[in-house]
């Protein structure tokens, strides 16, 4: 019943805010978003309790900073569904990829219409009493907000969210990390295709000739740039996000390579 109710509550305010006019159809500038979802691992949460936790996003949303700052809801937004124990630690998947009005933002919600959690068998099994408190994960940025610029850099937005234990009660919630979210996180994108095409973001621990190491959270990763287009000026200590193949030996094969911050960076200069 709990549930139900959490997940009528949470049409209304998305109904609200839709008959306010706090849409995707924006005018004037707008630039490059991804938000990607995450789990963390962390020992004090409750993830190994599950063999499973399906959770479906019905809307993503975000509110600009400043007095004038609206909401923006945008309308090309698919409902996404997926397994949160595929996206442990830094896997992450991509659950939206466009275009919004370029300024900064504080503020980013996700609805979730419905979660499934089926327990194992020492934690009892079947089916768990799991939900969202409210219908809905809220991250308010007010000490590190983020920047949407026209024609700058995409913005990675990485949305991460844990389960925690409600005591003895045998309930479980998902709430988001703050922490652990905002643009500056590094990831692992595991929506990989057939071709094993990878994308990741991560900070350059070593560099010998075109063979780097990066770290990746608690993963460190080979990369092999020789043959990748390099923007921006690597250096030790700098994140950089990088797409490719992965190898013999899990050797990653880069394509591209964007470094995010330094001397170069596209983002820095605008």
């Amino acid at each position: 019943m709990k549930k139900r109710w959490t997940m009528i509550i949470a049409g209304v305010l998305l109904m609200a805010m839709l008959a306010a006019g706090c849409t995707g159809n924006v005018s004037g500038q707008t630039g490059p978003l991804r938000i990607l979802l995450s789990d963390d691992n962390d020992e004090a949460t409750a993830i190994g309790d599950f063999e499973s936790i399906t959770v479906t996003i019905d809307q993503i949303g975000f509110q600009k900073a400043g007095e004038s700052g609206g909401w923006i809801v945008p309308e090309d937004y698919v409902s996404w569904t997926g397994n949160l124990l595929d996206l442990i630690g830094t896997n992450s998947s991509v659950i939206w990829d466009g275009y919004i009005e370029a300024g900064l933002y504080n503020k980013a919600f996700l609805w979730v219409g419905n979660v499934t959690g089926i327990l194992t068998p020492e934690a009892g099994g079947g089916e768990a009493n799991i939900w969202a408190p409210s219908g809905k994960f809220q991250i308010t940025m007010s000490d590190v907000p983020f920047t949407v610029t026209e024609g700058g850099g995409i913005v990675d937005f990485v949305f991460d969210i844990t389960v925690i234990k409600s005591g003895e009660s045998g309930q479980y919630l998902i709430v988001p990390q703050i922490a652990e979210s905002g643009p500056d996180q590094d990831y692992r994108e595991v929506d990989e295709d057939e071709d094993g095409e990878i994308e990741m973001k991560g900070t350059i621990v070593t560099m010998a000739d075109s063979i780097w190491t990066v770290a990746v959270g608690d993963e460190e990763w080979s990369v092999n740039v020789t043959d990748a287009e390099i923007e921006g000026t690597p250096a030790l200590g700098l994140k950089v996000e990088i797409e490719g193949i992965v190898g013999e030996g899990n050797v990653i094969l880069a394509s591209e390579v964007e470094v995010k911050g330094g001397e170069g960076d596209v983002e820095d200069e605008d």
